[in-house]
């Protein structure tokens, strides 16, 4: 099975009428979904930035820093078309499309303030490693200021195979030999038992 195959299978299976967003996306609960945003935000200002929401599902991202900042020209794009559909439905401020940035990539350079993906690296692909190295190579050349992602810890009680969970040691050791001297990179763990949050800052 192919990995577009694997993410379809797992997501369409989840997309049920009339469930709440947090379970169609896979996450726990929605207290649990917005722990991750704020995380994911942390101290960043987003006033008056452009954002790009990579894996953007139902829009909840959008949802979450609308409320909490002014003038957001936010993108947030998805390989699934019914979670674009969920979230164009929304009728946010915001413009929702189906793209997969791995396969081709329509974005310049240094094109958004700030790049944001909530658990695109989550399900077990079979090279989950590879794919977050190469994901935050694109992402570093896309973001002018600010990168942030969370990722499965291998330090979570109830590990299933059909994740991959990280170690963030491992994690910051991997982007330290890559990108120390162009981001400052951070961790942030102990917000929920089972999910860390690597944060990338442009070294001015």
């Amino acid at each position: 099975m192919s990995h577009m195959e694997k993410i379809k299978q797992y997501y369409e299976a989840n997309n049920v009428e009339g469930y709440p967003d947090y379970y169609i996306l896979g996450w726990e609960s929605e207290a649990a979904q917005k722990l991750r945003f704020k995380q994911l935000v942390g101290a960043i200002d987003l006033n008056d930035k452009t954002v790009l929401d990579v894996g953007c599902g139902t829009g909840n991202l959008l949802e979450y820093v609308s409320e909490r900042f002014r003038n957001v020209n936010y993108r947030g794009i998805d390989v699934l078309p019914h979670m674009i559909k969920r979230a164009e439905e929304k009728r946010l401020n915001g413009k929702f499309e189906c793209i997969d940035l791995f396969k081709s990539n329509p974005y310049r350079a240094k094109a958004f303030d700030v790049i944001f993906s909530s658990g695109i690296f989550n399900l077990n692909l079979g090279n989950n490693q590879l794919f977050l190295t190469e994901a935050v190579e694109i992402f570093q050349t896309l973001a002018r200021e600010d990168i942030s992602f969370n990722l499965l810890w291998d330090k979570s009680k109830d590990m299933d195979n059909k994740y991959f969970y990280f170690s963030p040691e491992e994690v910051f050791e991997t982007l330290s030999n890559k990108y120390k001297k162009q981001w400052n990179i951070s961790i942030e763990k102990g917000y929920l038992h089972n999910d860390f949050t690597v944060h990338l800052s442009k070294i001015i």
